[in-house]
């Protein structure tokens, strides 16, 4: 999907910003999912404290700050039209306006 080149009112920036922080939640929680079973590895015994911290400073300083950069970094009309491009964002869950200009 490539992006138009077209302005974008102020509502539609708004509303392409709440489209990145809808897909950067989502593929967030997606990534701690991985993390989630490292806890319950602790809980059963099956790694220590020390391990699951290495875990979770290891995804901090991985994928947690890799995904914080890439929605992070002000292009929000390339993060939203990529977001939708993988399926992240759906069609319908973005207005026609906007749609039409991400195209």
């Amino acid at each position: 999907m490539t992006v138009n080149n077209s302005r974008f009112t102020k509502l539609e920036k708004k509303e392409l910003r709440r489209l990145t922080g809808l897909a950067y939640e989502r593929e967030l929680a997606k990534a701690l999912e991985s993390l989630e079973g490292n806890f319950k590895k602790w809980r059963k015994n099956k790694i220590t404290a020390f391990d699951l911290s290495e875990l979770i400073h290891k995804f901090h300083n991985g994928v947690a700050r890799d995904l914080w950069s890439f929605y992070m970094n002000g292009h929000t009309e390339l993060v939203a039209a990529q977001a939708i491009s993988k399926g992240i964002i759906l069609k319908t869950e973005i207005s026609p306006g906007i749609l039409e200009k991400l195209k």
